[in-house]
């Protein structure tokens, strides 16, 4: 049995002994790499312990743990998340036992949380992976932990027999949108947000999504994702070799700094830097950092080589477009990427692509000219449009009222609960509507919640 206070020694003696011996930070993800491994074997000790008390047995059969966000990457460094799903063959009383049991263990080991979704069938996987952005991203980064070995096999024949290189794609584009206006959603005056800013951990994600699109799903990852994607962006001739040593070097200076200001802050899951803690992590490592300005400055000079690698993205993404989509198509892309108002014709008029292209390129004028068009397209099933429709500024209170009392609450729908959520034009019953449901997962509510609290509803 792992000790919680043990535990956490190890990671951080592990951590000093191995930047003591390499000062150079810019070895830092071969922690994480390392760091994966044990991670894993807390996850299969928890696991086993779980079972032993729910079950009467070591190794439960038709449960299969796999890790996903920044342990799946092997992007992780002991301060970060614990996310691992937990996939059942069924929705049995003692499977949902074991995962219960399996979340309460995990509780004492100074994760910044646990990430531990309650959806886990077969049937769930092949809903999300058809319908949801965030929840199918999950299901396509994950990493086999431990389990049912033959229930794993089940597990990635169904993700395997659901891979689509065009909804990839799709999904891509939505990501590309709604991660720019995110972060300026998360900005502060005063620090800067390690996690949600341009060139920070969450741009990390865009060389591993072009990973997936251009060779497939890996089961099995033996680096980082960052480095499986920057890879593929060379065998694609859009990086040099050169390049990828630079960014995979910074990145994983961004990895390891956010972690320290994690570790400096407890509660902020994020990583907010500002000079002053910049000068704590000075003085707790002396052999690596000069003084505060030199972590500000690679700071700085981290998120000038992520962002030149997700704009590498963003280029190889139009050159799949351009080899697989219709004659005709590109245009009409360009143009609502310009703001162009045009029609549509028939052939292209659900195109999910460019219709969110178009939405996320409004502004109040032309929303306001497109009224008959948003309120034709919020009535369709398409989760990056809805998406796109929640996130913005200038599509009114009823159209998303609309959109959530028709999809908010629909398996495979509930992350729209947290767009609306943010947007500013929700209307106080479209809040009621959401904060008075039971059906769904209090994680998908948890922005309405923050927003009935600062409303005092």
């Amino acid at each position: 049995m792992i000790n919680p206070q043990q535990w956490q020694r190890h990671v951080e003696d592990s951590k000093d002994l191995f930047f003591k011996g390499y000062p150079d930070l810019f070895r830092a993800f071969e922690f994480s790499v390392n760091y994966s491994v044990f991670y894993n074997s807390l996850i299969e000790s928890k696991l086993t312990e779980a079972s032993r008390e729910v079950l009467g047995m070591d190794s439960p059969s038709g449960v299969a743990l796999f890790s996903f966000g920044a342990p799946a990457r092997k992007e992780m460094f002991g301060g970060s998340d614990a996310d691992v799903a937990v996939y059942r063959a069924g929705n049995t009383n003692q499977e949902l036992k074991l995962r219960d049991k399996f979340v309460e263990l995990l509780q004492d080991f100074n994760f910044t949380k646990i990430d531990t979704p309650v959806w886990g069938t077969l049937d769930d996987i092949q809903r999300y992976m058809s319908t949801s952005v965030t929840e199918a991203n999950q299901v396509m980064e994950a990493q086999f932990i431990c389990g049912d070995p033959e229930f794993r096999k089940r597990v990635e024949s169904l993700r395997i027999s659901l891979y689509d290189k065009d909804i990839i794609a799709r999904n891509l584009i939505f990501q590309f949108f709604y991660f720019d206006q995110y972060y300026g959603k998360k900005a502060s005056p005063g620090h800067l947000n390690l996690k949600y800013c341009a060139g920070g951990i969450r741009d990390f994600l865009f060389p591993m999504w072009y990973a997936q699109l251009k060779a497939g799903i890996d089961g099995n990852l033996k680096t980082t994702a960052m480095e499986r994607g920057l890879t593929i962006l060379y065998e694609e001739r859009l990086l040099s070799q050169d390049d990828i040593v630079d960014i995979m070097k910074h990145s994983s200076s961004m990895a390891f700094i956010r972690d320290e200001v994690i570790r400096l802050t407890p509660g902020d899951m994020d990583g907010k830097i500002t000079p002053q803690k910049s000068l704590e992590i000075c003085k707790k490592r002396p052999s690596i950092f000069k003084n505060n300005q030199d972590i500000m400055g690679l700071v700085e000079r981290s998120r000038r080589k992520v962002i030149s690698a997700k704009a590498k993205v963003w280029e190889g993404l139009g050159q799949y477009f351009a080899t697989t989509k219709p004659e005709g198509w590109n245009a009409y892309f360009k143009k609502a990427l310009a703001r162009e108002n045009c029609e549509l014709p028939s052939e292209f008029e659900h195109d999910e692509v460019i219709n969110t292209a178009k939405i996320w390129n409004l502004n109040a004028q032309s929303a306001e000219e497109s009224s008959d068009y948003i309120e034709k397209i919020s009535g369709g099933d398409s989760w990056i449009v809805l998406a796109s429709l929640l996130s913005s500024p200038h599509v009114s209170g009823s159209i998303i009222d609309s959109i959530i009392k028709r999809k908010g609450l629909t398996p495979g729908y509930e992350y729209l609960l947290e767009i609306a959520a943010r947007n500013p034009n929700l209307k106080n019953d479209t809040l009621e509507f959401i904060l008075n449901d039971d059906s769904t997962e209090q994680r998908f509510k948890k922005p309405a919640l923050e927003l009935a609290g600062r409303l005092k509803l």
